[in-house]
């Protein structure tokens, strides 16, 4: 049994890792500090934005814990954090919320949309979270 289980995990880990480290990556930009901001994705080395056509909590929880920033609180819509430059890569996001990968989710194809830089989403998530005060 001892060997089954390394050998399990010999082939889930590489995998996992590759998956994360692939082509694609995420980030939330604008924001006061890494956990909050507009959601930005890197595809075939080009970021872009997320419409925020449908992107609701579940999305946002996928997200935030995707970056390690806890749970989402705040899911803001028309570019509340500033309108992207770039292409839109993602659109009508419809996650379960269990899903570790934002591109995991089920989409609309990569870099098809209906949407302007107007629409780009934004996230604010618990972890990270700084308060300015003057």
């Amino acid at each position: 049994m001892g060997a089954q289980i390394r050998l399990f995990w010999m082939v889930l880990i590489p995998s996992a890792l590759l998956h994360e480290s692939g082509a694609q990556q995420l980030r939330l930009v604008n924001g006061w500090n890494k956990c909050v901001g507009r959601v930005e994705v890197n595809y075939e080395g080009t970021w872009g934005t997320v419409c925020d056509d449908n992107f609701d909590k579940k999305n946002a929880h996928v997200v935030c814990r995707q970056l390690d920033c806890g749970e989402a609180t705040t899911v803001y819509g028309w570019s509340y954090f500033g309108r992207g430059a770039g292409p839109i890569l993602l659109d009508d996001v419809n996650c379960t919320g269990s899903e570790l990968y934002l591109w995991d989710c089920p989409h609309a194809t990569w870099l098809v949309n209906d949407c302007g830089h107007n629409e780009d989403i934004s996230v604010v998530c618990s972890g990270n979270i700084s308060l300015y005060t003057m």
